[in-house]
């Protein structure tokens, strides 16, 4: 898989394409998405953008709940989504 600006041209047979920002973005959102309960487009969104980040990638679990397909608000309030730990 190559990375985006190689990929941004080329596009699937239903005229789209994936961009990511880098090979494990990739990997990750593949990954993520298998295991998911659903693949809809939101489920999709949602797994793409969380796996832009490395932050979001290493609390993923913290994040959402793919058992349930439920998001975890409560990870909103943990001090690494706005680095304030560091502080």
């Amino acid at each position: 898989m190559t990375d985006t600006a190689l990929r941004a041209g080329a596009q699937s047979t239903d005229n789209t394409h994936m961009v990511f920002a880098n090979e494990e973005h990739a990997k990750f959102y593949y990954e993520k998405l298998g295991q998911a309960r659903y693949q809809d487009c939101y489920h999709k969104a949602l797994i793409y953008i969380l796996g832009i980040s490395e932050d979001t990638r290493n609390h993923f679990s913290q994040i959402y709940d793919i058992k349930s397909g439920y998001i975890k608000t409560e990870c909103l309030h943990q001090g690494w989504q706005t680095r304030s730990s560091l502080l």
